[in-house]
């Protein structure tokens, strides 16, 4: 009896019994192969080819994110000149910047130190937020238009910088439970009827900040929420 022909084990593998027959057309299109070619000839004169989809190929802080993280960095700056506070003698205004009040802020000051402890910490604390405002302001948008390089490092500066807004309302915070608590005028109002006779309060506070104050704030909170999302 002739012995049966044994079969190479590799010919399994190769298509002869797993697959017999005609092999399949290795391209789908002509097109398909087309792009390969592209892809191997870029990569043979030193451009890495990707994915048609590639995470690496998407921004790391997008336009709208740039865009309005710019507006609120240039309004803390611009802040620096626009009126924080307003107040009334008879029928005249003045009105102080956030620059006339660091100007002032030695015959602030020396009133404070009359009011006790509550009123010192809300004039350092008014005064931070004055100075610190732009300096952040313009540290945040050095971050961000700077040129990108490596994009790991970009982002790591973006977020290091936009975490200093965190700084920001905290102290925005402070400001206002100080407020809030009040401290006593021990000259009375000073001729300012918007301030009461005895105390200054939230209420008194708010009515005396002038809309630069508050655009300030709002650009602080514009720019800390933004950060979240970083």
């Amino acid at each position: 009896m002739a012995s049966k022909e044994k079969v190479d084990p590799r010919f399994r593998y190769i298509g002869f019994e797993v697959h017999p027959g005609k092999a399949k057309p290795f391209w789908e299109s002509e097109e398909e192969r087309k792009r390969y070619e592209k892809r191997v000839t870029e990569q043979q004169e030193g451009v890495q080819p990707e994915r048609a989809f590639s995470f690496i190929h998407v921004e790391m802080v997008s336009r709208a994110d740039k865009f309005f993280l710019t507006l609120g960095n240039l309004i803390l700056i611009v802040g620096l000149f626009l009126p924080w506070f307003k107040f009334t003698y008879g029928d005249s205004a003045v009105m102080f910047s956030g620059l006339g009040v660091l100007a002032n802020l030695g015959f602030v000051g020396s009133l404070a130190s009359w009011s006790g402890i509550a009123a010192q910490l809300e004039v350092v604390a008014v005064s931070a937020l004055i100075v610190l405002a732009p300096l952040i302001g313009i540290l945040n948008l050095v971050m961000l238009h700077r040129g990108k390089g490596v994009e790991d490092r970009y982002l790591r500066g973006v977020k290091n910088s936009s975490r200093l807004f965190f700084l920001l309302m905290l102290l925005w915070v402070f400001v206002l439970v100080l407020a809030a608590v009040g401290f006593a005028m021990p000259f009375g109002n000073l001729g300012i009827p918007r301030i009461g006779m005895e105390s200054f309060n939230l209420l008194a506070f708010l009515t005396t900040a002038s809309w630069g104050f508050y655009l300030t704030f709002a650009a602080s909170w514009l720019n800390s929420t933004m950060a979240l999302f970083l």
